[in-house]
């Protein structure tokens, strides 16, 4: 297939929107980049083989998958070696494990399901640590080059026999569009169902499977199949086609929303490249035209290695420097360096050896060699990296950093779940003192959980017994939450049917805590009332609903004669111990801090909500430790050489014990005896 600019410029759109994505710039669909390289990638591949096909009937396998070896594997390798033995120092703490399995996995073409069986999806905060995340779309497209050559025989094959009367085109593109609709269809099925839920989390199949992304390559591969009719477009046609790709684009990396992402959304960016592609085919006017100049299809040269190395380098540059919101932006432009250089001295040199380029026997063997090597290195590299991994978990140093990471011990007796208060709720949820005055109950989501050793010490130091009920990014107020991996469906549920409970069985105290300040003002989550409308992604309106909700579960508790105490956020401080890299923590260089004035900046809204919730309810006393866990003028993770944090968001087991007296006298104070 002749080699177009406007597709090496297009390439280039569809790198740069992901970079600027994953740099952290307002772009919130930018993700979509990867779309339209799948639509590509299906355009030029078809292209490639059809030409074959026409030329001579069939199409030679050996030398295809020699052509994609020399593209695809070296360049693949070098970058996974690299990140392999960087990586030793420079992952974020707790991803090292993670990325060194799934450089595994992406040596055998296979990340994409690696990662799908894990329990945090693509846009997950966790998931942003793996330095290797990106590589799930190599594992597509080598999923994709295994299948779809055979799918395009078969068409062209049925094409020539009688009953194809010659049209080996036409039934080919009725094979490719059926295969396409079967493939939405499993990615529709996937993330409105529960269709495969034995394969793992189905919105994350939807995903990161082959057979959910397959049709995007399949619509490129359909504009490819119609270019003898595309060839005969007037220029206004061209023009038309070319504007209205464009435009498609745009919308779709200016509208989509990581939250709201489903399969009916990546129809924009695909069928925006397919628009640009089919556009191009005649002549190249407008946009066409515009994609064709010098730097864009520079930057479409060496798109594939820009792909590979920004993501590691981002990931590398906010664990060494969590503070700094430079060094993100800094390394996404620094990847134009190894991505130049592979490029030049790896790419070009493999791609265009004559000896690998050949069809003898010796180049055989030697393409074979080569993918051989491409994989057992970055292998490994990583197996490697896993015992570098082993070593450093046995240092001093690092045994007193997992202590810090640990869990509440609420998380380790399965209280965190979905699972709502009820007769029949977890028994070792429930600390026991002798001779009980009554039931105090800590509920929420998980920054109820981390209170729960200061909760339990208090309580059962009072005479009470304390139950534990909470689930992990859960409003307690009975409303629907959307976030990045799609609607937490058991939520409202949890909420509401568990203060149903709480209003019957009259625990002597109940203690609430939410992260309400992110449910309020992250841009991901979105809120809703059961049974009524959609989802509220704005802060006023998401704080409309919420102070709502929380007032009518607090007027009902109340009610109830139930005393409430209302625990407000905790400081959001900006290191997460786990994206902390390895060598910081072995320098014990893992803190961080913030001044006040910027952290009550973000409390705001969440407190002003909260307190409104609760002025003038009977009952309810609210409570706020910023004091104790702030200094006069800032909040730092470290205080008195106890580590406070856990993350950025959650206190660790340690900090949250220093909060033990203050829990003791509210309860001594609010609690209602009730034996």
């Amino acid at each position: 297939m002749t080699k177009r600019p406007d597709i090496q410029g297009l390439r280039a759109v569809a790198v740069l929107l992901v970079i600027i994505y994953h740099a952290g710039l307002p772009l919130p669909g930018g993700f979509d980049g990867v779309d339209v390289f799948f639509a590509i990638s299906g355009f030029v591949i078809t292209g490639t083989l059809l030409s074959e096909l026409a030329t001579s009937g069939k199409i030679r396998f050996s030398r295809f998958y020699v052509r994609r070896i020399k593209r695809l594997l070296p360049a693949v390798a070098l970058m996974l070696a690299f990140v392999a033995i960087v990586g030793v120092l420079a992952d974020p703490a707790g991803a090292q494990r993670t990325s060194a399995f799934t450089g595994i996995f992406t040596s055998l073409f296979s990340s994409n399901f690696y990662l799908a069986h894990l329990p945090t999806g693509y846009f997950a905060v966790a998931a942003t640590d793996n330095s290797l995340l990106h590589t799930w779309t190599l594992g597509v497209e080598e999923q994709f080059y295994i299948v779809f050559p055979l799918l395009l025989v078969a068409g062209w094959w049925l094409g020539r026999k009688k009953l194809g009367r010659g049209q080996s085109r036409t039934i080919t593109f009725a094979l490719i569009a059926t295969a396409c609709a079967v493939s939405f269809l499993i990615s529709r099925q996937l993330y409105h169902t529960s269709l495969f839920t034995s394969l793992g989390s189905p919105s994350q199949l939807a995903f990161y499977a082959s057979p959910a992304r397959a049709w995007e390559f399949g619509v490129g591969a359909l504009v490819v199949i119609a270019t003898p009719l595309l060839s005969r477009l007037p220029v206004w046609g061209a023009y038309a086609l070319g504007t209205a790709g464009a435009i498609a684009i745009a919308l779709s990396a200016f509208t989509l929303h990581a939250a709201t992402f489903r399969e009916t959304e990546a129809l924009l960016p695909v069928g925006g490249a397919c628009l640009l592609l089919a556009a191009g085919v005649a002549t190249r006017v407008g946009f066409s035209r515009l994609l064709s100049v010098r730097p864009m299809v520079w930057i479409g040269d060496i798109s594939y290695g820009l792909y590979l190395w920004h993501w590691p380098l981002i990931v590398f540059a906010r664990a060494l420097w969590p503070a700094e919101s430079w060094a993100v932006k800094i390394a996404a432009v620094a990847a134009l360096l190894p991505s130049w250089l592979s490029y030049r001295f790896v790419e070009n040199p493999i791609r265009f050896h004559s000896r690998l380029g050949s069809r003898s026997l010796v180049a055989g063997r030697t393409a074979a060699a080569l993918a051989s090597v491409c994989i057992a290195v970055p292998i490994f590299a990583n197996v490697g990296l896993l015992q570098a991994h082993n070593l450093i978990d046995r240092t001093a140093t690092m045994k007193s950093w997992r202590n810090t990471t640990a869990l509440p011990s609420s998380v380790g007796r399965g209280c965190e779940s979905s699972k709502a208060l009820g007769p029949g709720y977890n028994p070792k949820c429930t600390w026991h003192v002798a001779h009980p005055s009554g039931t105090i109950v800590l509920f929420g989501d998980s920054n109820a959980g981390m209170y729960t050793e200061p909760v339990v010490k208090a309580g059962n130091g009072a005479g009470y017994d304390v139950t534990v009920a909470t689930a992990s990014s859960c409003p307690y107020v009975g409303l629907r939450i959307t976030r990045v991996d799609g609607e937490e469906h058991n939520c409202p549920s949890f909420g509401s049917k568990s203060i149903d409970f709480m209003v019957t069985s009259k625990p002597s105290l109940v203690v609430l805590g939410a992260r309400s300040d992110f449910y309020l003002q992250n841009s991901q989550d979105g809120l809703a009332v059961v049974g009524k409308g959609g989802f509220t992604f704005t802060n006023a309106g998401k704080a409309r609903l919420y102070r709502q909700a929380l007032r009518s579960t607090l007027m009902r508790l109340s009610a109830a004669g139930v005393p409430v105490l209302l625990v407000h956020p905790i400081p959001v401080l900006p290191l997460d111990q786990a994206t902390c890299a390895i060598v910081r923590v072995l320098l014990g260089a893992c803190s961080s801090s913030l001044p006040r004035s910027s952290v009550d900046n973000w409390l705001r809204l969440a407190i002003q909500t909260e307190s409104q919730g609760a002025d003038g309810v009977k009952r309810v006393k609210t409570i706020d430790f910023e004091n104790q866990l702030c200094g006069k003028t800032r909040c730092s993770t470290m205080k008195s050489g106890v580590s406070l944090y856990r993350d950025s968001r959650h206190l660790s087991v340690d900090g949250a014990l220093t909060l033990t007296g203050t829990f003791q006298r509210a309860i001594v104070a609010h609690a209602i005896p009730r034996k």
